[in-house]
């Protein structure tokens, strides 16, 4: 039996890895072919940004009530029907002729992501025990994988003739293998992470650092989805570079963030999340900062690069962070505070299509500026409250595990006890 079920956390795994990618390369696939779809629905920048929003509300609605759906329905039909969701309003998008069409599409491919999401993190941080951050940095590097591939694949693509509807026909179809995938295996729901002396409290759901956690994501998932979804406009528009060149650069943000997460799911055992949270945010602002301000092309890429290296390890940090401080109520807090990323990706980047509508582009990618900034406050801020949230204990500090201290899988089979 043990070995069975070290089998199964290994192909769930390896599943998660698969989803992040294709989730990955389809998010990113919007923003990069942006100057396409502008002229081919013959829309303005605040309706564009007004498609991203509503993919962001569908998403925020499917998240905040991912947990109680994962504990009745289980995980497996979370996870198969909630990529089929996906696939499907990626795949209908480019079946749209109209850009309220496509954002019916998109709002569609929210609700899929967001449950997903959930579900995922939940899963991985379960599987994880005290190496939670390194199994979530590896199974969501392969989302930078993913977003790495998807920007330069279609941008190319599409440079040379093919058709933008191709494209997200494609992308569909990736997610619906992967669904497929998801729907053939036993991998049920684990309501809690492995018992360890390192997970002995547990902080209030409701709570100041809980709050932080939550603007944390949304003011991340704003700023790195944003960056990411009009990094091809601000560099055709503002830098005068074509269209490939443009892929190249977004591809190159989202390297940056794969390298920084496979860096750290062999090192970030070694210091806590906090401080390794506060350290990234830094690093990303700086980055983006020195982008927007150089003049040549090149040296702005290769800033976006670095700013995407600095948001590698910002979402997984909270997440475990989360997970350690409620570790009896995993999938209740991931929810929250993916709410809050979620939220985030409503707000941000409409004020940001708006400024850029009224403003300008460069106004628009300064707001993002203004963005990492708060990101920076906010990590401060998590900094502080940890140390209260645990009453003054290290007991919540993840100590650096040794060989064997991976938790145990959740139940995979018929038996278990865990609910869905």
């Amino acid at each position: 039996m043990h070995r069975e079920r070290e089998l199964s956390a290994s192909v769930g795994v390896i599943l998660a890895s698969a989803t992040f990618a294709a989730v990955g390369g389809c998010l990113t696939v919007p923003g990069t072919l942006l100057p396409v779809l502008v002229d081919a629905f013959g829309i303005r920048l605040v309706e564009a940004g007004s498609m991203f929003a509503l993919q962001a509300v569908a998403y925020v609605l499917s998240v905040a009530t991912a947990a109680p759906v994962i504990q009745r329905c289980g995980m497996r039909a979370v996870l198969s029907i909630g990529m089929l969701g996906f696939a499907a309003g990626f795949a209908g998008f480019g079946m749209m002729t109209t850009w309220w069409g496509g954002a019916t599409m998109l709002f569609i491919s929210g609700l899929g992501f967001g449950a997903v999401e959930v579900a995922l993190n939940t899963l991985v941080v379960a599987l994880g025990g005290e190496r939670r951050a390194n199994l979530l940095n590896l199974t969501q590097f392969f989302f930078a994988v993913g977003a790495f591939i998807g920007p330069a694949a279609a941008a190319r693509v599409v440079a040379g003739g093919v058709s933008w509807r191709v494209v997200f026909g494609v992308a569909g179809g990736l997610a619906a293998a992967v669904a497929l995938g998801w729907g053939l295996q036993p991998i049920r729901h684990a309501a809690r992470v492995a018992d360890s002396p390192a997970l002995a409290k547990t902080a209030p759901l409701r709570s100041k650092l809980t709050i932080a956690m939550a603007l944390m994501l949304a003011a991340y998932v704003g700023a790195e989805m944003g960056i990411g979804g009009w990094l091809s406009k601000y560099m055709v528009e503002i830098r005068g570079v074509d269209l490939s060149y443009a892929g190249t650069a977004v591809s190159l943000y989202w390297m940056g963030l794969a390298v920084g997460r496979l860096l750290l799911t062999a090192t970030s055992q070694y210091v806590t999340e906090e401080r390794l949270v506060l350290g990234l945010t830094i690093g990303a602002a700086g980055a983006f900062a020195l982008g927007l301000a150089v003049h040549q092309p090149a040296l702005a890429v290769a800033a976006f690069a670095l700013t995407g290296f600095g948001f590698s390890g910002i979402f997984p940090g909270v997440i475990a962070l989360a997970g350690r401080y409620h570790p009896q109520n995993v999938a209740g807090i991931t929810s929250v505070v993916i709410t809050g990323a979620g939220l985030g990706g409503i707000v941000i980047p409409w004020v940001m299509s708006a400024v850029a509508d009224g403003f300008g582009l460069v106004a628009g990618m300064g707001f993002y500026l203004l963005m990492c900034g708060v990101m920076v406050v906010l990590a401060v801020a998590i900094n502080v409250l940890g140390p209260v949230a645990s009453g003054g204990s290290e007991v919540l500090a993840p100590a650096v595990p040794g060989a064997g201290t991976m938790a145990q899988p959740p139940h995979t089979d018929g038996k278990s006890k865990s609910s869905g």
